[in-house]
């Protein structure tokens, strides 16, 4: 039996060998590794210069990035959709509770935080993940699956336009 490069990376993922809370610097980082390895497959060595989108046209690949960004949106979706009793929806319910003192220092790259990001990078997007009211307003969304689809495939798009402009 023979495995693809492709699903090795994919199997990995699944199992949980990727945060979906990734900084964007860890997502750089995973794309760069992502391009190098590409390379090695194509045996394209120092002299040869090819650019990122060449590359993963050549591969009929895409950024690792994007595929996180897939499957952390598609999870979220899910979650929003399931009952509003179970842990996971309770516990993004209970990150907005705004009970005590702030947390001092540097902002820590939490999931909501993250989403939040991902919301603002969207093409004409006024939606954002700052309160509860806002993750209401998206578990409505999320309640109308071809809204919620077209909400991550904007996404998806604008993440492919921003990881082809990034070429080194």
């Amino acid at each position: 039996m023979t495995i693809t490069k492709k699903e090795l990376v994919r199997q990995h993922q699944r199992m949980g060998g990727h945060d979906p809370a990734l900084a964007v610097q860890t997502e750089e980082r995973l794309n760069a590794f992502h391009r190098k390895q590409l390379k090695k497959v194509l045996n394209i060595k120092y002299p040869v210069k090819i650019t990122n989108s060449s590359l993963y046209n050549k591969c009929n690949e895409r950024p690792l990035s994007i595929f996180i960004l897939e499957s952390r949106w598609r999870l979220f979706g899910h979650i929003l959709r399931r009952d509003s009793q179970i842990p996971a929806n309770q516990a993004t319910s209970g990150y907005f509770v705004t009970e005590g003192s702030k947390f001092k220092g540097r902002p820590l790259t939490t999931l909501p935080v993250v989403l939040n990001r991902d919301l603002s990078r969207i093409i004409n997007s006024n939606l954002q993940l700052k309160s509860s009211h806002d993750l209401e307003h998206l578990r409505s969304i999320a309640q109308q699956r071809d809204e919620w689809t077209k909400l991550t495939l904007t996404a998806r798009i604008r993440e492919a336009a921003e990881a082809s402009q990034s070429e080194h």
